[in-house]
């Protein structure tokens, strides 16, 4: 074969490569849709949407340095086609000066207090970051109290600027406006639950729902693996275990949806859902609510300190009641999961009681 015909042979399969990229990113797109009981290919997919989109752009930067341009269309088209997931990952700078807000309102995975060593230092730590950021409501996930640090002592640490504090196992609501009612549930066989509460805030009565779902098994499996067979857990393993806890997130995810459906007061869902953009788990609790950082974050969006910092899995979503004047994502290492925190005002849309 002549080396006109290697090369031929190369850019053919170079082509065909390029359309399977296209067709993963088209069919990464559809597993948004796709519930995890559908199988681990949807799941799959959706987990590896970041590794497709990245791919497809290498592969538009090589064909137009090639000035290869028909072909160049097909990863545009690819990447076109996942904005929606691009635009809930990466936006532009928010050059915008002070805003007025009527509420700020954070959610942070605290990871049991325990980045910081002792677990009250850690904890009052996260208390004065909240306090430097004039957060009036705060959603706290993987909360938990013993004799070193008890939930009293925590909530006096918040005290001074938010006095009102529910707390139920591993989710706690911390709050300047007093707290009117409240309620949780916590998911059957796991540690993972949601905790919600009304906040009486002078200009309406709105409905805060602080919510960990179930985590996605991969350290956990990998440390157990590792103890027993001294090894990296194969990757079947380890796509099964993903699949086994998408599927539980499905389950919790129709119980947190019934709950925002059903509340006549305007809504802010916030927590760890330890799923990204391109799942079905935030397309299903999304539904017609607002992403603060799709629509007023800048920068990148990861929340998650490991892998890099390439996943966003924590979230503020809200209703039409409310409008996001900013959205920011805290850089104070105070927990394996970085702070996130929206400026909401109140808009024109529907009223409590």
């Amino acid at each position: 074969m002549g080396r006109k015909a290697v090369f031929s042979l190369l850019h053919f399969l170079s082509v065909v490569l390029t359309l399977l990229l296209l067709a993963a990113a088209v069919l990464s797109w559809r597993a948004s849709f796709v519930p995890p009981t559908e199988g681990r290919f949807w799941a799959t997919l959706a987990l590896l949407m970041p590794v497709i989109l990245v791919a497809n752009l290498v592969a538009l930067i090589v064909w137009l340095v090639r000035r290869e341009w028909w072909v160049s269309v097909l990863p545009a088209a690819a990447l076109l086609f996942n904005l929606g997931y691009i635009a809930s990952m990466v936006r532009l700078p928010d050059i915008g000066g002070e805003r007025t807000y009527d509420l700020r309102v954070g959610s942070l995975n605290v990871n049991g207090f325990r980045r910081l060593g002792k677990r009250a230092f850690t904890a009052h730590e996260i208390a004065q970051l909240a306090a430097r950021e004039g957060i009036d409501v705060l959603c706290l996930q993987e909360f938990q109290d013993d004799s070193e640090v008890s939930a009293d002592s925590v909530a006096s640490f918040f005290a001074g600027r938010m006095p009102h504090f529910v707390r139920d196992k591993g989710e706690a609501v911390i709050s300047r406006f007093p707290i009117v009612r409240h309620g949780s549930v916590n998911f059957p066989q796991t540690n993972n639950g949601y905790l919600w509460a009304d906040l009486d805030t002078g200009r309406d009565t709105v409905r805060v729902i602080s919510v960990h779902l179930q985590t996605s098994g991969i350290s956990s499996l990998r440390h157990r693996f590792r103890k027993a067979h001294d090894r990296e857990a194969p990757v079947d393993l380890v796509f099964g275990e993903v699949e086994r806890n998408s599927r539980r997130r499905v389950e919790q995810v129709s119980q947190i949806r019934a709950l925002v459906d059903s509340t006549r007061y305007p809504v802010i869902l916030a927590g760890d859902f330890n799923d990204t953009p391109s799942s079905y788990t935030y397309r299903r609790l999304k539904g017609e609510l607002n992403d603060g950082f799709r629509e007023r974050g800048s920068g990148y969006g990861g929340t998650f300190r490991y892998l890099g910092g390439l996943l966003r899995i924590d979230y503020i979503f809200y209703d039409d009641s409310l409008r996001a004047v900013r959205y920011e994502i805290l850089k104070e290492d105070v927990s394996d999961h970085k702070a996130v925190v929206a400026d909401l005002e109140f808009s024109n849309g529907r009223n409590g009681e």
